[in-house]
C-alpha cells in the first residue's frame, strides 16, 4: 500500500514519475475505470537517501481535470469527484503511462486516444490512436529516446495483437503482431508487459491470456532507440 493509491482501491494500471525537480518530485498512476482518474502524488517531504520511503509518507493526492477532449488547458485539482468526472467524459479507462522530458504520455483504451500533456505549459494535446493496422485499444506504452523518439503500445481486445509504434511525425506502424495467439478459446488476447533492456536492444513483452512472454529484438542489431529502417507505416499516404 502506497500514499499514491490512497485507501480506498482501485483498478490501478500503470505508473510514472517526473523527478527533475528533485525538491518536488511527482508520481502518476492511471486506474482502468470507466470513472478512474489520473492521480498526482506529491511527497510532503521527498529524502533521496532513503527514495522507497517517498510513497509511504505525507504528501499530497492530485487528480488530473482536462479542458476538452482534443486539446487545451488541463489542471490538476484535489476534489476526487472532478477528477472522476473529467476521466468519465475525456479518458475512461486510462492504461499505459510514460513521462519523459516534461511531456506526459497516457491512453484510453475505450476512447482510443493518445494524450500527450505539457507538464510546464499546462496544455495538453491528443490524437486518435486508430490507424491502419492498429485496431485494438491502447494498452500500455513505453517512449524511447534516441535518434527517432518513438512510443511503443501494446494492444488491448484484438484477434491479431501486437506491438505498434508512434513516431514524431505522428504515424503509426507496427513492429509485430500474430493472429497465432490472437484468441484463446473464446476469449480475445492482448499484448502486455512492454519492456525494453537497459541497451535498448531486446524488446520484452507478453500474451496475457496465453501465458507467454517473447524477446524481441532486430536482426541488424541495432537498439530500437537507433534510427528505424524500413519502416512501413499503416497509412501509407500519410
Amino acid at each position: 500500500r502506497t500514499s499514491l493509491g490512497g485507501g480506498g482501491g482501485g483498478r490501478f494500471e500503470s505508473f510514472a514519475y517526473d523527478v527533475r525537480d528533485r525538491n518536488v518530485p511527482r508520481f502518476y498512476v492511471t486506474e482502468d475505470h470507466e470513472r478512474g482518474p489520473l492521480r498526482r502524488y506529491t511527497p510532503a517531504d521527498p529524502d533521496w537517501d532513503r527514495p522507497d520511503e517517498m510513497l509511504h509518507g505525507k504528501g499530497e493526492t492530485e487528480y488530473l481535470v482536462l479542458g476538452g477532449s482534443e486539446g487545451g488547458r488541463f489542471e490538476w485539482v484535489r476534489d476526487l469527484a472532478a477528477g472522476e468526472e473529467s476521466a468519465a467524459e475525456f479518458f475512461p479507462a486510462a492504461e499505459g503511462i510514460d513521462c519523459v522530458g516534461g511531456e506526459l504520455y497516457f491512453v484510453s483504451k475505450v476512447r482510443r486516444r493518445l494524450f500527450q500533456l505539457d507538464l510546464d505549459g499546462g496544455t495538453f494535446v491528443s490524437e486518435s490512436t486508430r490507424d491502419g493496422a492498429f485496431t485494438g485499444g491502447p494498452d500500455q506504452l513505453t517512449r524511447l529516446v534516441g535518434k527517432e523518439d518513438i512510443l511503443y503500445f501494446t494492444e488491448d481486445g484484438s484477434k491479431h495483437p501486437g506491438i505498434h509504434g508512434r513516431d514524431a511525425s505522428g504515424r503509426f506502424f507496427m513492429i509485430l503482431e500474430s493472429s497465432a495467439y490472437g484468441t484463446l478459446g473464446d476469449r480475445v488476447d492482448e499484448t502486455s508487459g512492454l519492456a525494453f533492456s537497459p541497451d535498448g536492444r531486446h524488446l520484452y513483452f507478453a500474451f496475457q491470456k496465453h501465458g507467454i512472454v517473447f524477446d524481441a529484438w532486430r536482426t541488424d542489431g541495432r537498439p530500437f532507440s537507433g534510427r528505424t529502417i524500413d519502416i512501413k507505416y499503416h497509412n501509407l499516404q500519410a
